[in-house]
């Protein structure tokens, strides 16, 4: 089996848990994404402040289904949260102890996306699922997912469980060096499962770029193909991984995601897991060396 090729590592990943079915979904990649990169999975639960303010009010209300609705207060609120809290530290343990990997919790008070983007710069990945619930009620779909891929965090966004060792890994490629880190990412992951990856590739120098590709993983044991994409066409991409039934889609930045508009298309158009780097993913891992 050969090396990785990766010139660094994934040391660190944070996933964000509500105990939702996405973030459960969320949770099992990291793991194995962990297991992938032995890195340290890091699981981080947000007592959302916004629920406390509204538990404090006399009129406060909670609806749970099926049942009737009961008056709440701020600190059975509390109460609840406390007890979600632990719950999910379970979980976070149980899939670390499957994973065989390092794992932590945390618990802090706040509005989620903010909890992340706080917690993300002592992590290289955030891992969240696309949806959500709190106390039975779904959040907006990808609200904190919209909110969070706007930034320039590494970012995985899951919605179902997807076994790194099942299907096809697709990365985008463009030649700019954030696309390298993604190529050697992506082959990395690929090396531990079934070295199948298919390298998307615009159509312009669609042959320099393939043909630059085979030279940086020469010698590296994968079944590696190559696939063109049509950047003005937003439902390109969208096309590309329902053909090759891929398990992750892998970005470098987010130059292919030119508004909020495309980036809900690709959403809505897969449901595979998209892991978006950043365009300093590279250089910020240097510097922390």
């Amino acid at each position: 089996m050969s090396e990785p090729v990766s010139p660094f590592s994934i040391r660190r990943i944070l996933v964000a848990m509500d105990a939702s079915p996405h973030s459960i979904a969320a949770l099992d990649m990291a793991a194995n994404l962990a297991a992938a990169m032995e890195a340290e999975l890091a699981g981080l639960f947000v007592e959302e402040e916004e629920l406390l303010r509204v538990a404090e009010s006399p009129q406060a209300l909670e609806i749970a289904y099926p049942g009737e609705p009961s008056r709440t207060s701020r600190a059975i609120m509390e109460r609840k949260l406390r007890a979600q809290s632990e719950q999910i530290r379970s979980t976070v343990a149980a899939a670390a102890d499957r994973a065989q990997v390092r794992w932590s919790f945390q618990t802090v008070r706040g509005e989620v996306a903010s909890a992340l983007l706080a917690a993300a710069g002592q992590h290289d990945i955030v891992a969240v699922g696309r949806r959500g619930w709190s106390f039975g009620h779904r959040m907006r779909i990808g609200t904190t997912a919209l909110e969070l891929a706007a930034s320039s965090i590494p970012l995985l966004l899951i919605s179902q469980r997807a076994p790194l060792g099942g299907l096809r890994l697709l990365v985008y490629y463009d030649g700019s060096p954030a696309s390298r880190n993604a190529l050697f990412i992506a082959a990395t992951i690929a090396q531990t499962g079934t070295k199948k990856m298919t390298v998307l590739l615009a159509q312009a120098n669609y042959e320099n770029r393939a043909s630059e590709i085979r030279k940086l993983l020469e010698g590296q044991d994968l079944d590696l193909r190559f696939q063109r994409v049509d950047l003005n066409d937003e439902k390109s991409l969208s096309r590309a991984v329902q053909k090759q039934g891929a398990v992750l889609l892998i970005l470098a930045g987010r130059q292919l995601l030119k508004n909020r508009e495309t980036f809900e298309a690709l959403l809505r158009g897969v449901e595979v897991p998209v892991l978006v780097l950043g365009d300093g993913f590279g250089r910020r891992h240097a510097q922390t060396d």
